[in-house]
């Protein structure tokens, strides 16, 4: 596999071609609190990450926490221009979670398409963040557009799911 950039013998290397080699992470801020709705939406902060024409390794670190076990998070990736459709490894507590985040009873361990399946992750009732890594390599882009972390309770429920800050998008062009 090529690498991103090609530096041939001779080529003059600048600041900002050494810059585009290295990954970038797009953090949240603020945690963002979302209830009684099961229609998956754009993160507020995580979302508008722009990927051009190119093979792309992209990894997503997820912070959450859920006032009660019903209602469960729901993610799926967002992407406005056009890719090939991705596979990315979804690993976190299963859908049947039923100990605190410390105490994992059942785990995720699934490949769910990137922008058409919901990877569904679940917690017991606690304070302490749950947290669930997707990650997705070689994924190609043909039309450049923004990607986005689309989410929401997978259960409609009246209990506060939330996405904490310091949650993360880790994206690096590949070629």
């Amino acid at each position: 596999m090529a690498t991103y950039p090609n530096i041939e013998i001779g080529d003059l290397v600048t600041a900002d071609l050494l810059d585009s080699m290295l990954p970038k992470t797009h953090s949240k801020a603020t945690s963002t609190t979302r209830n009684n709705t099961a229609s998956l939406a754009n993160d507020d902060e995580l979302t508008g990450i722009a990927l051009g024409v190119g093979t792309w390794d992209i990894t997503l670190n997820a912070f959450w926490t859920c006032a009660s076990t019903t209602p469960k998070i729901k993610t799926r990736g967002g992407f406005t221009g056009t890719w090939t459709t991705a596979t990315r490894t979804c690993l976190g507590p299963g859908n049947a979670q039923v100990a605190g985040p410390e105490a994992v009873t059942e785990a995720t361990f699934r490949g769910y398409t990137t922008d058409t399946q919901d990877a569904v992750y679940s917690t017991s009732t606690s304070v302490a963040y749950s947290t669930f890594v997707e990650i997705c390599r070689n994924v190609v882009v043909t039309v450049a557009g923004t990607l986005s972390l689309q989410w929401a309770q997978s259960t409609a429920n009246a209990s506060n799911t939330v996405m904490q800050a310091g949650s993360s998008f880790v994206v690096r062009q590949a070629a």
